[in-house]
C-alpha cells in the first residue's frame, strides 16, 4: 500500500472519526471553508464535538497531487448519517508530512451545481 492509498484512507475516515481522533491527524492551524464559513485549529475540533458525525461516505473522482511533504486529494464525497441525512460536496484536502506523521491542514467544500 502507498502513502498515497493510507491518506485516502485516513481522509475517507476523517468523516466518520470523532474530535479526539481527529486531533491526532490535524495539523494546529487547520483551515477549513464550508458555505457556512471558515474555521481554524481548535473550533474544527468544537464543531466536530457539537454536531452529529457521518456514518459513511462514498468518495468518487479522486485526483491526487503528490509533493516531497504534501499531497492534495480531491474527490466527490456523497456522505450519509444514520437519520438519513445526506450531504454531497466537490472536496480538497491538503495533508502535510511532518516529524510525527501526515497531518490534515487544509480542507474545503464546494456544493455541486447539480445538488
Amino acid at each position: 500500500m502507498t502513502m498515497t492509498d493510507n491518506l485516502w484512507g485516513l481522509e475517507e475516515s476523517w468523516w466518520t472519526m470523532g474530535s479526539a481522533e481527529a486531533r491526532h491527524r490535524m495539523h494546529p492551524s487547520c483551515v477549513m471553508a464550508f458555505a457556512a464559513g471558515l474555521m481554524q485549529g481548535e473550533d474544527i475540533l468544537a464543531a466536530m464535538d457539537a454536531g452529529p458525525r457521518w456514518d459513511s461516505v462514498a468518495m468518487t473522482g479522486r485526483l491526487t497531487v503528490e509533493g516531497e511533504d504534501c499531497i492534495v486529494l480531491a474527490y466527490r464525497a456523497q456522505a450519509r448519517q444514520a437519520d438519513g441525512a445526506a450531504h454531497d460536496a466537490f472536496c480538497t484536502s491538503t495533508w502535510v508530512r511532518q516529524d510525527d506523521g501526515w497531518k490534515l491542514i487544509q480542507h474545503q467544500q464546494t456544493a455541486p451545481a447539480d445538488g
